[in-house]
């Protein structure tokens, strides 16, 4: 991930070298002294860049460009903030900042009720408390009709924590609820907010959300242009307020806004915490079905009290957030992408290091510093913690389109990878590639896995650099036109060429040496180096190896003698604690096999392709990195006792009939 921080300016309590000492590289900031509807001037915004750069950081993540209330109403004059706010991402992207952060959320930015709710070490955080807040409504707000909003049990307690809080009481629930933060609306008064509220009398769920997906359709062409991203924040919290429209609180909701508006540069900011203030969000697999849409991350966490009533956590890691696992998700789809996310720790406790300062509520330079700390470690221990950490790895066609994602996410867990590949500048650029990514633990070679010299002339140079070999994988391999039937079946009328009669010889050859001998080769190679403290091979297996597909003859009799091969060498090497499995993928999209399953607009399915779909009960094609988790586990520990196996990752091909 990279590390972020919102930083509210030259107001912000805390300085651009407090940050930078935290660790950050990634500033995440606004031009909080613009109006909210105004266009953002260039000049003004590479000053705010320079400014950043000068204390060695980046300023990568707009939080926020603020929505204009008549945009969100869609009353009269909209159109012109809807292009001021086009003009300003277009001068944000000539300044090279090109993701944006913003909420579609009526009139409050974020709504807490107490803000220094005291944790048992001192500290203080941010707390919601649906009595107070049921409270203020009631009878600060006297917002008609709000009782049916809340039910009598809860109406019962409100009424008995108004009747029994002071006025200093009352007074520090209503600031809470009404705080602004810079560059969104200011500190509200009761009387104020009371007045915003009749703009949204006749404003629903529904107007609001067709508001949202009128807005976000008519600048995505421009973002699309300039390769902004846009990143919506949830509702803060999830769940209705004073009734005001709630439109992003829950995976539906999200679901929704992406089908309404379908492009990709239309995405989220996963704010965890915020969707945790709602019980019913699992907030894990909101990130998993939404992962290619998530732009920029809030990692924070919160704590429940009775009903609706929670607190933030004083640890970023616990709570009813599950953020290992999420931050697993997001080392995952940072692996998918090839590039990192910024992740800024999100409301920190209020320490004794800050007291005496003023800090935005929230905001404190203590409690993020060690929230930061924490999600670091987190990061650091979920890469580093694995039981494939420092262990040697070669993967022979490394650069391929499967092994490559393979090689990486191997990199991600600690592994140090020796790239090999037929083409010795293909091996290198992909290590270059590699280390712009901080991934730089390989050694790329040249290698042919038909010819055991540069075999052992790679091995003899791994030893060199790592004294050993722990793991290998063979992924060199393919299929190629000229071992292929054009035709599926053979019919009367069925040109004898198209048919296995017209079979290229020399191409079924082909075929044949490179899976089978590519794979015997590499493990007569390589293993030697495993005898004596033993290893693990992983071998390239196929659908075809299985159920015989059509037109593919010589990739279906290879891949099956690959099948044949795993489970004979895993009983030869089981005494030299050398394990031996292999994988066998369903339909992925590679350059060997793409002419069969795409037409040549690489979009549109072949009538093949169509078949293969069709008889995939998960109805896609695999993207490559729904690999990785299958090949860590035969790569590791964990698989100690598992030999011999060949293990599908089809999306249930092989176990339909087609009926």
């Amino acid at each position: 991930m990279k590390q972020g921080w919102r930083w509210f300016g030259t107001q912000d309590a805390i300085s651009l070298r407090e940050i930078r000492q935290a660790g950050v590289t990634d500033v995440v900031t606004a031009l909080y002294e613009r109006k909210c509807g105004e266009v953002w001037p260039v000049g003004e915004i590479r000053a705010r860049q320079a400014e950043v750069r000068a204390a060695g950081m980046e300023w990568s993540v707009v939080e926020s460009v603020p929505v204009h209330e008549s945009v969100k109403l869609r009353a009269p004059g909209f159109e012109t903030y809807v292009e001021n706010y086009r003009q300003t991402l277009r001068n944000l992207a000539e300044c090279g900042i090109k993701v944006v952060c913003y909420n579609f959320m009526p009139i409050l930015d974020w709504t807490r009720s107490q803000l220094d709710y005291p944790l048992p070490d001192g500290s203080t955080v941010l707390n919601f408390d649906e009595t107070q807040v049921a409270a203020f409504d009631l009878f600060m707000l006297r917002r008609p009709g709000a009782e049916a909003t809340y039910g009598p049990a809860l109406c019962a307690k409100a009424k008995a924590w108004y009747d029994a809080a002071t006025p200093a009481a009352r007074d520090a629930a209503a600031k809470g609820i009404l705080l602004g933060l810079p560059g969104t609306v200011d500190d509200l008064t009761v009387e104020g907010f009371r007045d915003l509220l009749r703009g949204y009398a006749a404003i629903d769920d529904a107007t609001l959300r067709a508001n949202l997906y009128a807005f976000l359709n008519a600048i995505a062409p421009t973002c699309q242009e300039l390769g902004v991203r846009m990143a919506i924040h949830p509702d803060d919290p999830p769940r209705p307020l004073f009734g005001l429209p709630r439109i992003l609180s829950t995976a539906a909701d999200i679901r929704q806004m992406c089908q309404a508006v379908p492009y990709d540069c239309i995405g989220l900011t996963l704010c965890t915490g915020s969707l945790g203030g709602n019980r019913a969000n699992d907030e894990v697999a909101i990130f998993r079905e939404f992962a290619h849409r998530v732009h920029f991350v809030h990692f924070r966490n919160v704590v429940y009290a009775e009903g609706g009533t929670f607190h933030e956590s004083g640890c970023h890691l616990t709570g009813k957030v599950d953020m290992p696992r999420l931050m697993r998700l997001l080392l995952d789809e940072e692996a998918r992408r090839g590039e990192p996310i910024v992740v800024r720790p999100d409301h920190g406790r209020l320490m004794e290091i800050d007291k005496g300062r003023t800090c935005y509520s929230g905001y404190s330079y203590g409690g993020r510093l060690v929230g930061l700390a924490e999600l670091r470690g987190l990061e650091y221990g979920l890469i580093h913690g694995s039981d494939l950490d420092g262990k040697v790895c070669v993967v022979t066609g490394a650069a391929g389109v499967l092994c490559s994602v393979m090689t990486e996410d191997l990199l991600r867990h600690g592994a140090k990878v020796a790239l090999l590949d037929l083409h010795g500048d293909k091996a290198s650029a992909f290590a270059r590639e590699l280390a712009a990514k901080g991934l730089a633990d390989t050694l790329p070679l040249a290698a042919n896995v038909l010819d055991r010299a540069s075999l052992e002339a790679a091995r003899d140079a791994i030893l060199a650099k790592w004294g050993r070999i722990d793991i290998l994988i063979n992924g060199a391999g393919g299929n190629h036109p000229k071992g292929t039937c054009p035709a599926e079946q053979m019919t009367p009328d069925a040109k004898p060429e198209d048919t296995f009669f017209g079979l290229d010889i020399e191409g079924f050859e082909f075929v044949n040496r490179l899976n089978f001998i590519g794979t015997l080769l590499p493990s007569q190679v390589f293993a030697k180096a495993m005898l004596r403290d033993g290893g693990a091979i992983l071998n390239i297996s196929s659908m075809a190896a299985t159920q015989p597909l059509t037109k593919v003859a010589a990739y279906a009799a290879a891949k099956a003698s690959i099948d044949n091969f795993t489970r004979w060498l895993a009983t030869h090497l089981a005494p030299m604690g050398i394990r031996v499995n292999a994988i066998a993928p369903g339909f992925f999209i590679t350059n060997q096999n793409r002419f069969l399953m795409l037409e040549p607009d690489g979009k549109t399915l072949t009538p093949r392709g169509n078949k293969v779909i069709a008889k995939t009960p998960m109805r896609k094609f695999g993207q490559p990195a729904d690999l990785c988790g299958a090949v860590r586990y035969l790569l590791s520990d964990d698989a100690s006792f598992v030999t011999g196996v060949v293990l599908p990752i089809d999306g249930g091909f092989l176990a339909y009939s087609g009926v």
